[in-house]
Formats: C-alpha cells, structure tokens, sequence
C-alpha cells in the first residue's frame, strides 16, 4: 500500500470530491466561543442561533466511581430512569453525563456529483451544507470540522474510508488537536464547577438524549438542569 503524500492546498482542493459525508455521517459540536464565530459570521443573536441551529446532545455513560460530571441517577427526571429502565440501565447508581451542544441535522437536497443531479437523500445533514455540499460557515466552522479528517486520535484513521483527501494525503495536525481536546476539557470543567446554564446563557431547550453510543430518546433543558444539580 503506497503512503499517502503530503500535497499542497491546491492539490487537496481537486483531490477533495466536495461530497458532504463529513456533514452527513457526524453530529458537530459546538463549543461557546466557536458559536459567537457563527453568529457573528451569520449576523444574527446568538439566542436565535441556538434556538434555530442547534439542538441538546446529552450522552450518558454508567459510572460506579465519582468524578467529573459524575452524577447519582436519584436526581434524574422520571421519564428519563424510565428510559434507562428500558434501555438496561435501570439499576446503574452513577452517570458520566456529558452535555453538548451539536449544530442541527436535517434532510437535504444535494447535488450528486457522481450522479450528476440534484436529489433529496433520505439521511440528515449538518443544517449549514449547501444543496452544492458546500459549508455555509466555512471561515467559522467548529474545531471539529477544521481538523477533519485529519484529527490526532489513535483508532480514526480506519473510520474513513470514504473519505478521497484522506486516503491519498497525510497532514500532521497533532498540535492542533491537542488545543482543541483541552479546550474541550475546559469546557467539560466549567460545567462541572459552575453547571450547564453558567456555559450556555441561552442553551437550545430540547434534544437528544444517548446511552452509550446509542440514542434512546429526547430530553429537554429542565431535565438535564435537574440530573446535573450544583455542586455544593
């Protein structure tokens, strides 16, 4: 198997087929100071931005040991021990919760550049990819979106097979990813220490709630306000 190369932006640019599945196969975090990029890219409040183009992802993993953003299941709403109940988690004392705020997906119309025409895809898009497959917010887009499909994280590489760029070129973004993973540790602290609605002062009211890596359900800001209660 030849190595991939190092090319130059020219060349990535024609070799990068603009196919949009980096927008299409992932939720984008969002974190507070790339959401004012957007807004101010968009020119448009905040609150409105995260009302219309973003929604709650809450990701709750079990956990017998305390620790950050470790929080015991009594404090959970009703409707959402009834959903781990069903999912087989009814009786795990402890969460890991992990709290985000992802830009919105929904079903798009596309430009098939294979099949050369214009088609609505039954499978959701980042709300900012345009029917071209083009980004919307490009010069704001999140870390995520900037450091893909090159993020410095053993055990990706294998996830991306579909994607051109990646399997004919290499890019050391190591350093890079490392700012934003402890970006996201800060983020992750700032919760914790000061809660949810201290980080985001007009956090979108509804969501996604997973277990694991599977999705389960909705949930809304009152329910993970009431799962994450302050720290004494």
């Amino acid at each position: 198997m030849n190595k991939p190369s190092k090319l130059t932006k020219k060349e990535e640019s024609g070799l990068c087929l603009a196919c949009g599945e980096c927008c299409k196969r992932y939720w984008i975090t969002v974190l507070p100071e790339e959401a004012t990029k957007i807004v101010r890219l968009l020119g448009k409040p905040k609150k409105d931005f995260l009302e219309e183009d973003c929604i709650l992802q809450v990701k709750l993993f079990p956990k017998s040991t305390p620790g950050v953003l470790t929080f015991p299941s009594t404090f959970f709403p009703k409707r959402i021990f009834e959903l781990l109940r069903k999912n087989g988690a009814g009786n795990q004392q402890s969460f890991f919760v992990v709290p985000q705020v992802v830009l919105k997906r929904e079903e798009k119309t596309v430009f098939n550049f294979v099949e050369k025409r214009t088609k609505t895809e039954k499978r959701n898009a980042c709300v900012f990819l345009s029917p071209e497959n083009m980004c919307k917010v490009y010069e704001a887009r999140p870390g995520p979106c900037k450091l893909f499909p090159f993020i410095a994280m053993p055990g990706l590489r294998e996830q991306y097979p579909f994607c051109e760029l990646f399997a004919h070129t290499e890019k050391n973004l190591s350093v890079e990813s490392k700012i934003y993973y402890q970006k996201i540790q800060t983020y992750f602290r700032k919760i914790d220490n000061f809660g949810f609605g201290f980080v985001w002062r007009s956090a979108p009211k509804i969501g996604i709630l997973f277990l694991n890596e599977t999705q389960i359900g909705e949930i809304t800001l009152d329910e993970l306000k009431q799962m994450m209660p302050k720290r004494d």
